[in-house]
């Protein structure tokens, strides 16, 4: 999910919009053309994803502005071009920013192309759930998915799953966490396996998942495994393909989430 967007009131940007980043991160060539100022003193900040892992360094500003919206968190520069589908992109943008109202509520709905940051109205045709925010700003909700498997089986799995736009599938599950892998083996399920990039990719091919009251038709895509994760009291994520299917509201005020 890609937008333009105006950094500090002057500077356009193409900024990849990633619910499941609490870190707002600027590429390095981006910073360095646009004469933003790195810390080399300052603490390094190491992101690990499943493919690439990234050494990230402050700005020595305290924040930036995003279309007129407020970061309230630490912003770092890293080498993002390193990502493959990364090479137009000059920021990855987190969660942790403030409206114009002073609000905390964000509104996605990716079907219409859309993230929308300031209160909103709650319709009765939303669902409202829990959402729980940890120390690292991590967004997720406790709630059961329901799986249904290739070969019609149809199993629960219950537990907290992250609200991530920057996961391209469906959802994905954290293969350390205790959870997953029991769930697995009291299951009989033996994933599949793919070589990616040098890296050994588990996957289960899906017919349809339900989660937060909503059934999606995945048509065979895989339910992705992924072993190395740095949350792992994560049962999984609900990734853009679902996202895309609801409109979601996410309101960091007051801890709920509302689905429709």
């Amino acid at each position: 999910m890609i937008a333009d967007v105006m950094v500090n009131g002057s500077m356009a940007a193409k900024a990849f919009m990633d619910t499941g980043s609490p870190t707002t991160i600027i590429d390095s060539t981006f910073a360095a053309n646009s004469g933003f100022k790195v810390n080399r003193e300052g603490k390094r900040l190491k992101i690990r994803t499943p493919l690439i892992t990234y050494y990230c360094y402050p700005l020595m500003d305290d924040t930036i502005n995003v279309n007129g919206l407020r970061n309230t968190r630490p912003v770092y520069v890293g080498n993002l071009k390193r990502r493959k589908g990364f090479s137009d992109i000059d920021m990855i943008l987190g969660s942790g920013y403030l409206a114009q109202d002073g609000s905390r509520m964000l509104t996605l709905n990716i079907a219409k192309g859309y993230v929308e940051y300031g209160r909103k109205e709650i319709g009765k045709e939303f669902k409202k759930g829990i959402m729980t925010v940890d120390e690292h700003d991590f967004v997720s909700t406790d709630a059961p998915l329901r799986l249904y498997t290739q070969n019609d089986g149809n199993s629960q799995l219950s537990g907290r799953f992250v609200i991530d736009t920057g996961n391209a599938n469906y959802l994905f599950l954290c293969g350390r966490n205790e959870r997953v892998s029991e769930f697995l083996k009291m299951k009989g399920i033996k994933p599949e396996e793919k070589i990616m990039q040098g890296k050994t990719i588990q996957y289960i091919r899906m017919q349809s998942a339900e989660i937060l009251g909503k059934e999606v038709m995945m048509k065979g895509a895989p339910l992705v495994i992924l072993p190395r994760m740095r949350f792992y009291d994560y049962t999984g994520a609900i990734g853009f393909k679902f996202l895309k299917e609801v409109e979601m509201i996410l309101d960091y005020d007051n801890n709920l989430l509302y689905v429709k």
